[in-house]
């Protein structure tokens, strides 16, 4: 998934992101809080 999706999901209020492949994603300025990042694959 990419970024902007991921933003434009949680924006809408999702935060349930459980074992999303999210490889190489710049998250750093990012807002997420409240999200579930468990199993995700954050490697870079």
């Amino acid at each position: 998934m990419e970024v902007n999706e991921i933003l434009r999901r949680y924006a809408a209020g999702e935060r349930d992101f459980r074992g999303l492949e999210l490889r190489e994603a710049e998250l750093i300025n990012a807002n997420l809080q409240g999200v579930n990042l468990s199993q995700a694959d954050l490697r870079q």
